[in-house]
């Protein structure tokens, strides 16, 4: 009977121990899912209509370089551009935070991010220049590289490439 006191005494010790470590756990558990629940409400978009007519409308023009893109794109074209453009910017931002991580991002954007990557690239780098913003969409071009390593390194070949 004299040893229950003490016995008591180091259960309750570890009862807070194991109390601490699954409070640490949990709150670690909630981030990952706060992050990720971030990542898709800002994917969200990407569902919606305007986006998803401004991202055709990338896909299908005729411009394949920055001075046809200046001559003649019409507004909506720019819009487009700006919609598409600013969107996988913000992705990359995300990942470049550490809000998302490469995986999520693979699972969610790797087809259409190289889709509208291949069809920016050459109005990206002309905007760049004529704008003296070498930084701009900068975390749209890291997200496609750090994709492109991410799908190396799974033995995975990028969408849309052939042998």
């Amino acid at each position: 009977m004299e040893q229950l006191p003490a016995i008591l005494s180091s259960l309750g010790s570890v009862a807070l121990i194991f109390w601490i470590v699954l409070a640490v756990v949990q709150l670690r558990l909630t981030q990952l899912q706060r992050r990720e629940e971030i990542v898709l409400r800002l994917y969200e978009p990407l569902l919606s209509e305007p986006l998803t007519r401004a991202y055709w409308r990338v896909q299908t023009w005729p411009f394949a370089d920055h001075a046809s893109f200046l001559a003649d794109a019409a507004i909506d074209d720019r819009v487009a551009f700006d919609q598409v453009a600013t969107f996988y910017e913000t992705m990359g931002v995300m990942h470049h935070r550490g809000v998302a991580g490469i995986e999520l991002m693979d699972d969610l954007l790797t087809t259409s991010i190289f889709e509208a990557w291949d069809r920016c690239r050459p109005i990206v780098l002309g905007e760049r220049v004529r704008t003296g913003t070498p930084q701009k969409y900068a975390f749209f071009e890291e997200l496609v590289g750090l994709l492109e390593q991410h799908l190396a390194a799974k033995g995975a070949r990028r969408p849309g490439q052939t042998a």
